[in-house]
């Protein structure tokens, strides 16, 4: 039987296992290269802005610049099947230092996408929520999250999504998939729990700009504790998406200086 036709249950009590053991010890270092060579290397690095994070009640947990700049994008976040919101704090804290309020549901079950989207008006409320651009969100996650990520992107509320290695509980993905924005669709060559043939289902079916980057190297746990391999693209994108900037656009349009990058498959469509 392979991953992709396990049933949701099944296979949420198998990601929470694995996350259990990923994320313990010295196993967490699992995910925590450095996130970028080659042109993705300057966003690899941490950004300039000293970070901050803290609760914004009791269902979010905020990543954010020590002062948010005005018109500071905001990103969700979902966690994987299992895993808290810790698990990914380093990478969270990297957007976080490029100028990106980022919002993470707390929650191991994030896969529906609204207790992300119930993090914008936690956000909104906040005392630096006047800062906060509401009009440049992004939606991203890991597995059950990254599914999540996918759904919550349906929403008119989100600007563009980066799901990391996604696995959507519900297949509510038909041969027209009303994405609301662009997609950077990360997935892992090694993945053997959400698989390429399950994010395969995902970029068929969407009609929006999709840039698809396999990390050909990537097991299931890429993203733990820092992001790992997809640290750098994933801000590149980001950059390019909520802040308008030109140099990380021309990494994913055009020639498209990201599409030759060793040590990765790239598709894309409707760019």
């Amino acid at each position: 039987m392979t991953p992709e036709t396990l049933k949701p249950a099944m296979l949420g009590r198998a990601v929470a296992a694995a996350s259990v053991l990923i994320f313990s010890g010295s196993a967490l270092a699992i995910g925590g290269g450095g996130g970028g060579s080659g042109p993705m290397a300057e966003y690899a690095s941490n950004g300039s802005h000293a970070t901050t994070s803290g609760a914004e009640g009791q269902a979010c947990t905020v990543f954010r610049p020590r002062n948010v700049p005005e018109g500071a994008p905001l990103i969700l976040w979902g966690n994987g099947t299992g895993a808290p919101t810790m698990s990914y704090s380093q990478g969270l804290r990297h957007w976080a230092s490029w100028g990106f309020v980022v919002a993470a549901a707390n929650t191991t079950m994030a896969g529906s996408g609204e207790e992300m989207l119930d993090c914008i008006d936690a956000v909104r409320s906040a005392s630096y929520g006047d800062n906060v651009d509401f009009s440049k969100v992004g939606a991203s996650g890991h597995s059950q999250g990254g599914g999540g990520a996918y759904f919550a992107g349906r929403d008119m509320k989100v600007t563009a999504t980066a799901p990391m290695q996604p696995y959507p509980f519900e297949f509510g993905i038909g041969a027209r998939d009303p994405q609301n924005g662009p997609m950077l669709l990360m997935s892992g060559g090694n993945d053997m729990i959400a698989p390429r043939t399950v994010q395969s289902r995902i970029y068929s079916g969407a009609e929006t700009p999709v840039f698809w980057a396999t990390l050909d190297s990537a097991s299931h746990f890429e993203p733990s504790w820092s992001f790992g391999g997809f640290r750098g693209i994933s801000t590149a994108w980001w950059m390019y998406q909520l802040k308008g900037d030109s140099e990380a656009a021309e990494l994913f349009t055009g020639a498209c200086t990201a599409c030759d990058m060793a040590g990765w498959t790239i598709e894309r469509k409707n760019f």
